[in-house]
């Protein structure tokens, strides 16, 4: 018993040895980030900051799409990954923090450990031209004396938008009525058109409409006004307790050794700065916000508490 035991001593010594070896060494070969969604603005985002990361850690950093479920697919892909730090996620925070709370999924919360955030990309809500309304404040004044006679447009049920304009609602005791579309694009163009009231999106979708006199922004749903939007009351200025930042990082699968964590956190700190990343940003009106592991984890933590408290109270038809 005793060369038993000790023989299971010294192999658990040897992996562990193995382990730390592996990580001292890391990384030693190309690393994989999975996008999980369909190519574009966040696709573009995720390969600019992979080749500033190749550049700190010496390795080729390869970006893959890989789309489906409103990201829960690449979550997964990635939560299922041997934990060595070669394949990465690179996301909005509701694929952990929102999508397992909506639907059974082969991943969970803790099935992904956070590298580090990136950017926050502050959503925003904005008016048709000639809605009864020019602000948050006469917004709700409206909706309260016309239950549902306002309506909004998503980019689809269940997803981001969604939840944002139903938490809006239920934070300033009103009732809007829903109207899906399958992408942020076209909820835009039917608001523009004058076919719906209201909409939500990134600032990079609502702005130039702005700018351009087709929509009336209202509000901004960041805990501050953003650099992106400084003109652009945020929704508790407004009288409006509510803050939903899209926070936008990195992550790993749970189990990844903390120095190779910290290796990558490194890595996205610096390729946050660096010019390419800071111009591709600031075009697309995001805000660089770099976190490190332990900081994004807490704002993570906090998110999930939050939208587990929250959906099972929302009108998500």
């Amino acid at each position: 018993m005793k060369k038993t035991i000790t023989g299971l001593l010294a192999g658990a010594a040897l992996a562990l040895g193995a382990t730390a070896a592996a990580a001292q060494d890391y990384p030693s070969r190309a690393i994989t980030i999975i996008v999980p969604y369909s190519p574009g603005s966040t696709d573009t985002m995720a390969r600019t900051l992979a080749e500033e990361m190749s550049k700190e850690l010496g390795q080729p950093v390869v970006v893959e799409t890989r789309p489906g479920a409103g990201g829960t697919v690449g979550g997964a892909a990635v939560a299922s990954a041997d934990p060595d730090g070669y394949t990465l996620l690179f996301a909005v925070s509701s694929v952990q923090t929102v999508a397992p709370h909506q639907r059974e999924l082969p991943y969970g919360f803790d099935d992904l450990a956070p590298v580090a955030r990136v950017a926050v990309g502050p959503n925003m809500m904005a008016a048709r031209n000639g809605a009864p309304f020019s602000t948050i404040e006469e917004l709700v004044a409206f909706a309260k004396e016309n239950p549902g006679a306002v309506s909004y447009g998503s980019a689809g049920t269940g997803g981001a938008t969604h939840i944002a304009a139903e938490a809006f609602a239920r934070a300033a005791g009103i009732e809007l009525f829903h109207i899906p579309f399958n992408g942020v694009t076209p909820a835009v163009a039917a608001t523009v058109a004058g076919d719906v009231d209201l909409v939500l999106g990134f600032a990079s979708a609502i702005l130039p409409q702005d700018e351009g006199g087709n929509l009336v922004a209202l509000a901004q749903l960041s805990a501050e006004r953003t650099a992106v939007a400084p003109d652009t009351p945020t929704l508790m200025e407004s009288g409006v307790d509510l803050a939903l930042p899209p926070n936008t990082g990195l992550w790993a699968p749970a189990g990844t050794p903390e120095d190779v964590i910290a290796t990558l956190s490194a890595a996205v700190e610096t390729a946050a700065a660096s010019e390419s990343f800071t111009t591709f940003t600031t075009s697309g009106l995001t805000a660089v916000d770099y976190a490190d592991s332990a900081a994004f984890t807490e704002v993570l933590k906090a998110e999930d508490a939050f939208f587990a408290e929250l959906l099972p109270t929302l009108n998500m038809e």
